[in-house]
């Protein structure tokens, strides 16, 4: 029989155990976003965690699914495979070269997300425009700067990155080329910020117009959003705005 000193080791070297090993392999059943983009899968693209974009937020998955881990074989294989129809008609794109391992890491980190949503922006912005007339946005269009009234920092990113990709075929200004249609006119017709967002990120290609996912991050085509937005309402005119660099 063991003593009560070689019991009181035995139990202390299995705690020691359950924690640096056994612990270690229960940590290493979740991966970071950090940890997905680092092989290459840019997540955040259409997917934020707190905020519906293209796709819905994660937190709402998480939700959807009880946070129940039991639930992270389903969900990777929807990463693996693509889906459509749980959170409406915009389909997930497939992800046939992520490994079954990491996306069921992907989804085992989903699922521990918990936390309030956030429905939409809940501050608006009175401006008027270049025809005196008054209009409401949800986004910040101008900021003062010794004494000056310039664009945002956002607006203004939004201006340079729509200028390096999107003008061969929108056209400068937004305001249509020969090859794609005029982005001001679509958000007056209707065009839906998500909408926008769904078919830059999507590509439509039977018109050849490519996929930004991967390319841009969200934030990034928030600023281009923006930015047309703000010239199909006439706040900011054709050329370069007025910003901080001038």
């Amino acid at each position: 029989m063991l003593s009560a000193g070689w019991c009181r080791f035995f139990f202390i070297l299995l705690a020691i155990c359950a924690s640096v090993g056994w612990g270690r392999g229960a940590a290493q059943e979740a991966a970071s976003p950090d940890e997905v983009m680092a092989h290459g899968f840019d997540c955040f693209s259409c997917h934020a965690i707190k905020r519906d974009i293209v796709g819905p937020a994660w937190i709402r998955i998480a939700n959807r699914y009880n946070h129940d881990p039991s639930k992270a074989d389903y969900l990777a294989n929807k990463i693996i495979n693509g889906s459509v129809g749980d959170f409406g008609k915009v389909p997930m794109p497939a992800h046939k070269d992520m490994s079954p391992k990491l996306a069921k890491q992907l989804a085992t980190y989903i699922l521990t997300l918990k936390g309030k949503l956030e429905e939409g922006p809940s501050k608006h912005y009175r401006y008027k425009n270049l025809a005196g007339k008054m209009v409401t946005v949800d986004f910040q269009v101008f900021q003062q700067s010794n004494g000056k009234k310039i664009v945002t920092d956002d607006i203004f990113g939004g201006f340079e990155k729509y200028n390096s990709y999107c003008f061969r075929c929108h056209g400068f200004d937004a305001a249509g080329g020969e090859y794609a249609p005029d982005l001001r006119q679509s958000l007056i017709n209707g065009m839906t910020r998500r909408e926008f967002f769904t078919v830059a990120m999507e590509g439509r290609e039977a018109k050849g117009m490519p996929g930004w996912n991967g390319f841009f991050t969200a934030d990034e085509l928030e600023q281009v959003y923006e930015y047309v937005k703000a010239r199909s309402l006439d706040l900011i005119g054709t050329g370069r705005p007025p910003s901080k660099e001038d």
